[in-house]
């Protein structure tokens, strides 16, 4: 309601009409004369206000107007003398000091999940539970830039300010923790929001996050990326490039494209899945004798089952030469894996599970 309203004058100023949900109140009455009778309710806080300025509060109770039992109203009273005014000019603001519940819903960002720092859009609602602990603060940070108090006002401005503090606390959480611990990440987002609302004389008595969801779209590749379950989501970024890549192959007209696509679809399968050097580990390449089937560590000069010389060996086409002479005499009827290094030509063999029959880089039979 705005001041200076035409209103009858009277002596006695109540909050008249009060519902469960009212949070403020202003008398539409401002010519208070001596002996003017205010009743502030139990729950309440009554404020006087003369030209903006917070001039004093009173506690809930019958007060009756004098400089007497209210001493700061002395000054109102000698600024009202001073223009010969028999009544003085004071707003009288009566603020609730109930418990309040209020509803909030956000549409924000927030990050996918731990590992996976994309930002995905958030859609969430909850309620929450509010009091007015210090009118002075709330009335200098509130309502001091107001000029209509209502609780239509009030309640704008707390749904605006409280939705804009949960859009910033959640876009620092993990969309996943989120949807699986919703009173966890309710108890956060209070913990860290609280303060503000300290800053402005309100408590914050609880918050719940009722629900919180992203689109379709967005739903979808998180689903796919805990399915694969990789460090910063790797593995599902080479699946979601090969998919498209299947996709544009299978929709190809005409042989061309389709060959062209098969031919590199392989080659852009290996880039994609190479890791970074420094996180690559070792592995052992083994490859098929195609004389005998057996397998051997790539790369290798001589199969160690047969002792027919590699691919490799053979385009190399070395020239024939002597049969090596022994190092030293080799050991009969040893067993397998007796050999650490070949006797006739000196290589190490103690990387191999067992002594192959033929040395694979000599071809010198061994057992």
């Amino acid at each position: 309601m705005a001041f200076g309203s035409k209103e009858p004058k009277t002596n006695v100023v109540t909050w008249q009409n009060q519902g469960p949900d009212d949070i403020i109140y202003a008398s539409p009455f401002d010519d208070l004369r001596t002996l003017t009778s205010v009743t502030v309710p139990e729950h309440a806080v009554a404020l006087f206000v003369r030209d903006g300025k917070l001039e004093g509060a009173l506690s809930p109770g019958r007060h009756m107007i004098t400089t007497n039992n209210i001493p700061w109203l002395t000054k109102l009273y000698q600024l009202a003398l001073g223009y010969k005014e028999t009544p003085f000019k004071v707003n009288i603001v009566f603020i609730s000091q109930k418990m309040f519940n209020g509803k909030w819903g956000i549409r924000g960002m927030i990050k996918a999940a731990q590992g996976y720092e994309v930002p995905v859009t958030l859609m969430s609602n909850g309620e929450f539970q509010f009091r007015i602990s210090d009118v002075a603060v709330f009335y200098t940070q509130i309502l001091g830039g107001m000029s209509n108090y209502s609780t239509g006002n009030v309640n704008a401005l707390m749904k605006s300010f409280i939705n804009e503090q949960i859009t910033q606390q959640l876009a620092q959480q993990y969309y996943m923790d989120v949807l699986q611990n919703l009173e966890k990440a309710s108890t956060t987002t209070k913990i860290l929001i609280d303060p503000y609302f300290q800053q402005r004389g309100i408590e914050l008595l609880s918050l719940k996050i009722n629900e919180v969801s992203t689109t379709e779209e967005e739903k979808a590749k998180i689903f796919e990326y805990l399915q694969f379950s990789s460090a910063n989501g790797e593995s599902f970024k080479r699946y979601e490039v090969m998919d498209r890549m299947a996709d544009a192959i299978g929709d190809s007209q005409g042989g061309a494209a389709m060959g062209a696509g098969m031919m590199l679809f392989p080659q852009m399968y290996q880039q994609l899945n190479q890791q970074p050097a420094q996180n690559a580990q070792a592995q052992v390449t083994k490859v098929m004798c195609p004389y005998c089937g057996g397998l051997n560590t790539y790369p290798y000069k001589f199969c160690g089952e047969c002792g027919k010389p590699s691919p490799q060996m053979q385009q190399q086409q070395p020239p024939a030469q002597p049969a090596p002479t022994p190092a030293q005499p080799a050991p009969s009827g040893g067993a397998p894996g007796a050999f650490k290094r070949c006797p006739y030509c000196g290589e190490d063999l103690s990387m191999l599970k067992k002594t192959p029959k033929f040395c694979p880089y000599c071809s010198e039979e061994l057992s």
